[in-house]
């Protein structure tokens, strides 16, 4: 199954601006590489905002990004 974002908008926090396209690229590698058990389309979808500290790495952020987003897919799901 292949995931197909066409449009990500995401709100850093100050000082995180240089960090914003290594974060959405690893947003897009952590999401690729789950396994769906079916095609999922969903037109919109809208994550609470996941704290992070200044100190986490790009990973450990977009980790949390995409927890969140797996999190708001399964619950479209059900």
């Amino acid at each position: 199954m292949t995931i197909e974002i066409g449009h990500l908008s995401l709100r850093l926090p100050q000082g995180f601006e240089s960090r914003a396209n290594t974060i959405a690229h690893q947003i897009g590698t952590g999401l690729d590489q789950q396994n769906w058990s079916r095609d999922i389309h969903i037109d919109h979808l809208s994550v609470p905002s996941v704290s992070v500290s200044p100190h986490e790495g790009d990973s450990a952020v977009a980790q949390k990004v995409v927890a969140a987003i797996l999190q708001g897919i399964e619950g479209r799901r059900n």
